[in-house]
């Protein structure tokens, strides 16, 4: 999931820049969530309490404290984040490169210049750290997407993976793939069945409902870990 955060003291400014973002994320059907703030003190706290974004959009004239500040402080906490600059002033754009910015864009040229913006992160994005499970056989070689697997399931000595548009069977075990997976994004609910959190829309009882409308069973065993994960992962997101 894309973490995005935009930090403007413009009320007015916030439902324009949502639309773009929105958009863009919608044409790449992957997850991403927005965060908005309109006071810089807050998005200081949040970074100090180890909340972190991937991708920072600062408005560089707020009078609390400025962007570049910001970026300053954003720097000495998530050094890898990418930061884009907004302005109403083109002049002051230049400061920016004390920063390592990703870019700037006049707000007047919004339109021109989000998707641009956003592809160029994604790119970027997407090579440095989208993982992907490769299936390598004597005849066969694929990548599978992490973002793309919504849930695994063992079907006898196979390993079938539920993808967004299709599944994908390989000749492997359930537990012998996900030690591969290497992550802790991926959790077992059930003897047969590993989900990717991200995915995961709704608890009810004993079932998890996952994005594409299936709902999955979870094993007694597995109870208290599974809700103890989903509510880890979406404590900063309720």
């Amino acid at each position: 999931m894309i973490n995005i955060a935009l930090i403007d003291d413009d009320m007015d400014f916030h439902p324009v820049f949502c639309r773009h973002v929105e958009n863009f994320f919608r044409e790449k059907e992957k997850l991403h969530e927005l965060w908005l703030y309109n006071s810089p003190a807050e998005a200081v706290y949040d970074l100090k309490n180890g909340k972190h974004w991937d991708l920072y959009f600062l408005d560089i004239e707020m009078p609390e404290m400025d962007g570049f500040e910001l970026a300053g402080k954003i720097r000495k906490e998530a050094p890898e984040a990418y930061l884009v600059f907004l302005t109403s002033h083109e002049e002051l754009a230049a400061e920016g490169y004390n920063y390592k910015e990703l870019s700037y864009i006049p707000k007047s040229l919004l339109e021109d210049n989000m998707d641009r913006t956003l592809q160029r992160f994604w790119t970027e994005y997407h090579s440095t750290y989208n993982k992907t499970y490769r299936i390598v056989t004597d005849t066969r070689f694929e990548q599978l997407e992490y973002d793309d697997i919504i849930y695994l399931y063992r079907e006898k000595n196979n390993t079938v993976f539920v993808l967004k548009d299709r599944e994908v069977r390989i000749r492997k075990s359930l537990k012998a793939v996900f030690d591969d997976l290497g992550t802790d994004g991926f959790l077992f609910v059930e003897r047969g069945y590993v989900v990717n959190i991200e995915h995961i829309v709704r608890l009810v009882n004993k079932e998890i409902v996952v994005r594409n409308g299936e709902t999955l069973p979870i094993g007694r065993t597995y109870e208290i870990k599974v809700k103890n994960a989903i509510l880890h992962f979406w404590k900063d997101r309720i």
